[in-house]
């Protein structure tokens, strides 16, 4: 009769515990379901970033050790997977086992010798080389640069060559371990224990002992889990080693627990079976407590980050979701939860709160309020807060659920967003924090009429003039009078737009710039014309203040010149610019092959059609620092076309501490360029990183982060000392030499 209980009394537990399981994740996507639509990947993409993502783990060793470390837990649940369930499979037919006479405490769902392909000494042998491999292949795509599937010069084809080869030495390697037999099986299993057990103490040292800055909240959930995690590896541990007592069986790790029994009292094998039997119910207890209390826990990214990953957007990362002003059921903005889109809040739930977000953000750094943490946790918050009114809301309108004011996310939270991607990059888990700051600022703007009041004035200056200055439109060609530039009106049958910019025509440091890339362009031959008094603003600025609407008029306007002209090919020398044209545009349908005049300049050097050289001239002498523009870099994977120009051109060329991807921002960005900075001021610090280098030359490939740099070299008192150029500059004066 015992055994009908003990059937029973596990059966109950396990359905509990499923029901609960399913109950909290299916409550939880019914939740995301209903925010609004937005197109995300294709299937192709999903699958791509998930293999990479979850089963290579890849965003996560943009930190190798804590890499590793994660890499360890995760892998070890991996291999955990068929030990647990054998244990709930003879607990849902305990009874059975019994009356053919098998022990549940012993039952294993993998056969004694596997399928006798490789003896245990050879299925080690192979493990270790398949694992070896595996590594090999994975830094291998790592140093090719392999993993960001934004980056547009590179090969989808080659992408899923080495993915591919990952799959298979993947699989290869969880077949050895799955088919070498129960002994073999169960030697990966204390293994993986012990590395599970040296990842968690890695991570609770961090949060507990170095307190790590981006871990700034106590979290009493993350020590809950560990504890859980724990118990699950020690259990399963001290059962190995009872087992391995009662069968007379040694093994180096099961040792060291025996001799720790015996230190304890353990003499006789009875002994053994209860510590087995006890580990057999302590492991399947904290399963359950595991399933029950993750979904509803922070570490619910174990379930929703998988699925984000596989729904990542196929869209580049520079491109803002459009919004349709002439259907009368767009959603002008975000106020309410249910306002923002399903992925925003899928995004919400696979946050893990980690603080690598926070870490990266300008404007956090220097004391701004916003926190990109902050702000995926408190949609999350508010998404679980308004449940009831978001489920049961059936009339027009968003259901009541206000995610903006004082009890959530502040309108000087969303202000500071300098929108350079910094936070979406450093995720782990493909959340994009920026995509849900700007949908609430679209309702500030559109809805609410409440924003800064010196981006009324960038407004005001758009609208009329067309440009963010407030220049009179009428001089937008005045910089390139004596130089006999065409103009589309006078012939449209060129092969390039020049695409000039506010900044290249209106702002005097700029107007250089502008003039030594045409400069460039007469040297090689390029045919080509602007569009003068025609060209109006992109709109990059309207869009990322929030002010849709006026960005659409603008572009309109240029799209629908463009198309008039025939326009298939465009260069810029501003990367805001770049972006809008390239990524936005086609929104509205304005398709163009769009360049970064790096690219362009690259590209004519590479076909011989602009030589240039540097030996003569006084830059050649000068050691030099490039600053990575966060729309040309993390928007639009644009690194080494500038940063080729930069080394070739002088002495040595230097990394600022934060470069490349990791490259902090100008503070320029997300319309910030037209705001008045409160605390510190963002190009102040990243100025002081890039004279940290010693350089005499600060190269740039952005006016507006020329002109933020410029004013923090002058803030230092350098500007005798160290310049600040930009790359089509510093072509020009090789040129000139």
């Amino acid at each position: 009769m015992s055994e009908y209980i003990i059937h029973f009394i596990h059966s109950a537990l396990f359905f509990a515990a499923v029901t609960v399981f399913i109950r909290s994740i299916v409550f939880r996507l019914k939740l995301v379901q209903k925010g609004q639509p937005e197109k995300t990947s294709s299937l192709t993409t999903g699958i791509r970033s998930f293999i990479l993502n979850v089963l290579f783990q890849e965003k996560l060793f943009k930190h190798p050790l804590r890499g590793i470390m994660h890499a360890f837990i995760f892998y070890g649940f991996m291999v955990y997977s068929v030990h647990t369930l054998g244990q709930m499979t003879a607990g849902n037919i305990w009874s059975l086992l019994v009356t053919a006479g098998i022990d549940p405490y012993g039952f294993r769902l993998l056969p004694e010798h596997g399928l006798n392909l490789l003896s245990e000494g050879t299925a080690a042998l192979a493990f270790s080389f398949t694992a070896l491999l595996l590594i090999m292949t994975f830094i291998t795509y790592k140093m090719a640069h392999g993993g960001n599937i934004f980056q547009k010069d590179r090969s989808v084809g080659g992408q899923w060559l080495i993915i591919s080869a990952l799959s298979a030495e993947f699989l290869a390697l969880f077949f050895i371990i799955f088919t070498s037999g129960e002994l073999f099986y169960e030697n990966i299993i204390r293994i993986f224990s012990l590395l599970v057990i040296t990842g968690l103490a890695y991570f609770a040292f961090r949060r507990w002992i170095l307190k790590s800055k981006e871990l700034d909240v106590p979290s009493n959930q993350s020590a809950i889990v560990i504890t859980l995690i724990k118990i699950l590896m020690v259990s399963t541990l001290f059962g190995l080693a009872a087992n391995a007592f009662i069968d007379g069986t040694s093994n180096p790790i099961d040792v060291l627990f025996i001799n720790l029994f015996q230190l304890l009292g353990m003499e006789e094998q009875s002994s053994a079976v209860i510590i087995r039997n006890s580990a057999w119910w302590i492991h399947l207890a904290t399963v359950y407590a595991f399933m029950i209390y993750v979904p509803t826990s922070k570490h619910a990214h174990l379930i929703f980050a998988p699925i984000n990953f596989l729904f990542i957007k196929d869209a580049p990362r520079g491109q803002m979701p459009h919004i349709d002003l002439e259907d009368e059921t767009s959603v002008w903005g975000a106020a309410n939860i249910s306002e923002l889109s399903w992925k925003t809040l899928l995004d919400s739930l696979s946050c893990i709160e980690c603080g690598r977000c926070t870490l990266v953000c300008p404007a956090n750094s220097t004391g701004k309020p916003l926190n990109p943490k902050k702000i995926m946790v408190d949609i999350k918050h508010a998404m679980i807060e308004y449940a009831p009114a978001i489920m049961s809301h059936n009339e027009e309108g968003p259901a009541p659920s206000p995610v903006i004011g004082d009890t959530y996310i502040t309108d000087e939270e969303l202000w500071g967003c300098t929108t350079c991607m910094a936070c979406v990059e450093a995720c782990p888990v493909g959340n994009n924090q920026v995509d849900a700051i700007l949908s609430m600022r679209k309702n500030l703007v559109l809805q609410e009429s409440r924003f800064p009041s010196h981006l009324q004035n960038a407004f005001n200056n758009m609208e009329r003039n067309s440009n963010p200055w407030g220049v009179a439109s009428s001089t937008r060609a005045d910089w390139c009078q004596d130089l006999d530039v065409k103009k589309m009106a006078e012939d449209s049958g060129v092969d390039i737009l020049y695409w000039v910019g506010c900044a290249g025509a209106f702002d005097e440091r700029n107007k250089n710039i502008a003039r030594s890339f045409v400069k460039i362009l007469k040297k090689a031959n390029v045919n080509f014309a602007i569009l003068g008094t025609e060209e109006s603003c992109t709109g990059d600025s309207a869009r990322r203040g929030g002010n849709e609407y006026l960005y659409q008029m603008l572009a309109g306007q240029n799209i629908e010149l463009m198309n008039g002209y025939g326009v298939k090919k465009i260069v810029t020398t501003c990367p805001h610019c770049y972006n809008t044209l390239k990524n936005d545009y086609p929104q509205l349908g304005g398709n163009y092959e769009v360049s970064h005049h790096s690219e362009f300049i690259d590209e004519l050097v590479k076909k011989g059609n602009l030589q240039y050289s540097s030996k003569n001239s006084v830059l050649s002498q000068k050691k030099g620092a490039y600053h990575d523009s966060c729309y040309l870099g993390r928007s639009n994977d644009i690194y080494n076309q500038p940063r080729d120009i930069v080394k070739n051109s002088m002495q040595s060329a230097s990394e600022p501490v934060d470069s490349g991807s990791n490259s902090l921002c100008c503070g320029a960005g997300g319309s910030q360029m037209w705001m008045e900075e409160k605390f510190e001021k963002v190009n102040i610090k990243r100025t002081g990183q890039l004279l940290a280098t010693g350089a005499d030359v600060i190269a740039t490939a952005c006016p507006f982060c020329n002109i933020m740099i410029s004013d923090g070299v002058k803030a230092s008192e350098k500007s005798e000392s160290v310049k600040v150029m930009d790359i089509a500059e510093i072509v020009a004066e090789g040129l000139e030499s």
